[in-house]
């Protein structure tokens, strides 16, 4: 599946640019996810956790920045993540742009998802848009960081303060999907009461 989201963050492109390119801070933003520190080979340790009613899916893997190009500011991150109780494979591969916009810097990211497993017996359209939610997540917590270090100050070096470490909650994969049902119903019920009164 391709999913492509663009959103805002209230800082210049270059910090913008240096934020995302920071994988443990921008896997402190991804939704039951977490990333940790590259090892020899420039790969960052991944895992993700999914919750849908009883199931609980866990994905361990690797996360590597493929491409990196500062002066044009886009970067190209790869995702290969297996999971840990079960045959499912998660891939993923994001290209991120920054340019100038509104009060500080436009993000476009293009994502390019292959499931296989339990997640991928989904229905693909509901698949579509609970990935694309998780995404979204991640851009408002991306644009929120900077958001308060606008109002706290920045460190010493400029760079925004730094995500709290933890153990991430997994992503609730039942709340997303009611989420995007109910949404459905609306759009569904909105079409119909539209069409009845041009009828």
């Amino acid at each position: 599946m391709r999913i492509e989201k663009g959103f805002e963050i209230p800082a210049p492109p270059a910090e913008a640019y240096k934020l995302l390119i920071d994988l443990e801070q921008v896997g402190a933003c991804v939704p039951g996810g977490e990333i940790g520190p590259a090892g020899e080979d420039g790969a960052h340790p991944a895992k993700i956790a999914v919750k849908l009613g009883p199931m609980r899916m866990t994905y361990g893997g690797k996360v590597t920045i493929a491409e990196a190009d500062e002066a044009s500011r886009r970067a190209v991150l790869d995702a290969n993540l297996r999971e840990q109780r079960g045959q499912g494979n998660a891939r993923a591969q994001m290209t991120m742009t920054v340019s100038e916009g509104g009060a500080g810097s436009m993000v476009a990211t293009v994502t390019e998802v292959d499931l296989s497993g339990r997640a991928a017996q989904m229905a693909k359209g509901v698949i579509d848009e609970v990935a694309d939610r998780i995404v979204g997540d991640m851009a408002s917590c991306l644009a929120g960081r900077f958001d308060g270090a606008a109002r706290a100050g920045t460190s010493a070096d400029g760079d925004p303060p730094a995500a709290p470490r933890g153990e991430p909650k997994p992503i609730n994969g039942t709340r997303l999907l009611f989420s995007v049902l109910w949404g459905r119903i609306k759009r569904l019920f909105g079409a119909k009461s539209s069409g009845g009164e041009t009828a």
